[in-house]
């Protein structure tokens, strides 16, 4: 049977980090996500027949193999793409690569991809080695080195270190494979499950009266998993009084931060007891990034701020509207608003807008869809949205929160297990961890060398139980991951 003493001794020695990052190294293996832009193209260069597209979705990892003053190179592993136009349309693409980056005078990099496309093995590499975006974003073109009048094969890659996207929407929806609704007020996940529901974001602020199901204004996990979040209008709590719609709230019960706090070094004029918060990133070093729902003039500044502004509450406008969307061609210019907020290492800057726009390259940019201050759409919102498969018939459900997670996070201080109960002659198990990540998840082995398997999802908490099934449950020895 399983003991407290082989409980121990697994989590106190197999504790893991996540992968830090610092400028363009990468020190563990990191996990990619393909973008909205990623495409493989088939081709006949001999023939008149149209190039077929495929969106091309899907993961790969990278490792560091080796560094030198001017490069860096990455091993590719865990290649697993999909090609897709619906129905029948499908290639499945798997492989490993090579992936180099650096430069003496510019930053250049150098892809040579191995891969099967069923039964075809195919090779591929870039032509055109100019960077277009920061690492550890990627975005490169590739062609087949195997040359094939008749089929011959180029891709797009657009990719980012991203395990997954938490967010909510505005609207909810009923998923078709029988899940729970999703409602307005629940984080969600881009793997199709829901991470936190309103009612557990809300249980221990104590509102009073319980008011209906309510949606969020804004979004960002803390260190210890630590949920914030604002509310999309005023409530009041029966421990905290009045919580008003552009304070950040938690839901460990406390207020973060006023929204008179926030906007406090402003000097906001004529002075107003609450602008809203609708977009909030809270960083290591404690400066609050935010959007407002109401413009005021900021009197130290001398400026008008705009609710579709990027502001510090260190009273600085860190990016305009209008500069978040310079890369994108509206045909009406406008503030759009400010629904949701990520900040890259990189400067990058993630975003939805309060309101759609019609683009000149894009078409219609919804409210829900997830931008780029490059320019790009990062994920349309019905795509952020497919795992779920919602049965509504809407072309947006808006995306008022946002929070990412990346194996280039900020390192954090190790985790430290607080407690592990497993009752006698019972198949469960408990632990409870401390720890400065804002994701967890446990991984377990059946011995201490491993290998270890997820046995919990990633998770904005500090605990967990599993059952483990069977009579005689053996030992097994666990550990945590967090980022």
């Amino acid at each position: 049977m399983t003991t407290l003493r082989n409980f121990l001794l697994a989590l106190a020695a197999s504790t893991l980090l996540s992968a830090p990052f610092c400028g363009a190294q990468v020190t563990n293996e990191v996990a990619y996500t393909l973008l909205e832009g990623s495409t493989l193209l088939d081709d006949c260069l001999i023939c008149a027949r149209p190039t077929i597209v495929y969106p091309l979705r899907g993961t790969f990892s990278l490792v560091p193999l080796d560094a030198n003053p001017l490069f860096t190179r990455y091993r590719m592993t865990n290649i697993a793409l999909t090609a897709n136009r619906g129905g029948a349309e499908q290639r499945d693409v798997a492989g490993t690569g090579l992936f180099q980056i650096g430069g003496e005078v510019a930053v250049v990099q150098e892809m040579r991809l191995d891969l099967k496309f069923g039964t075809n093995s195919l090779n591929f590499t870039n032509d055109d080695r100019v960077v277009t975006r920061l690492f550890p974003l990627i975005e490169i073109s590739l062609v087949q080195t195997q040359f094939n009048l008749l089929q011959f094969f180029s891709m797009k890659l657009v990719a980012a270190p991203v395990r997954e996207i938490w967010f909510s929407t505005a609207n909810g929806f009923t998923p078709a494979n029988g899940q729970q609704r999703g409602e307005p007020g629940d984080v969600l996940s881009s793997s199709g499950r829901i991470v936190k529901s309103w009612s557990k974001l809300v249980a221990r602020l104590n509102l009073s009266p319980v008011p209906e199901l309510s949606a969020i204004d804004a979004l960002d996990i803390g260190p210890g998993g630590e949920v914030m979040f604002s509310f999309d209008h005023n409530q009041t709590s029966a421990t905290l009084g009045t919580i008003q719609h552009g304070d950040l709230v938690s839901n460990l019960g406390r207020i973060v931060a006023r929204n008179q706090t926030l906007t406090r070094e402003f000097g906001i004029m004529p002075a107003v007891p609450d602008v809203g918060l609708d977009a909030v990133m809270v960083r290591n070093d404690g400066e609050i990034l935010f959007s407002i729902q109401t413009e005021m003039l900021a009197e130290r500044l001398g400026k008008l701020l705009r609710k579709g502004d990027v502001l510090s509450n260190r009273g600085q406008i860190v990016r305009s509207n209008a500069e978040l969307l310079s890369r994108f061609h509206p045909s009406v210019p406008k503030d759009y608003g400010l629904d949701a907020l990520y900040v890259w290492p990189s400067g990058e800057i993630w975003f939805s807008t309060e309101e759609g726009f019609q683009d000149q390259q894009y078409g219609p940019v919804l409210p829900g869809d997830l931008l780029s201050d490059q320019g790009l759409v990062i994920y349309r919102n019905l795509e952020l949205l497919s795992p779920f498969a919602p049965m509504e018939d809407l072309a947006d459900f808006g995306l008022d929160g946002l929070f990412i997670i990346t194996d280039v996070a900020d390192r954090a201080a190790p985790p430290r297990l607080t407690e592990i109960v497993h009752p006698s002659g019972s198949t469960s198990v408990s632990l409870r961890w401390e720890g400065g990540g804002r994701v967890f998840q446990v991984e377990r082995a059946a011995s201490f060398a491993g290998p270890f398997f997820p046995v919990s999802p990633l998770l904005p908490d500090v605990t967990f139980s599993e059952v483990i099934f069977g009579g005689d449950v053996g030992e097994f020895f666990y550990r945590l991951r967090q980022w």
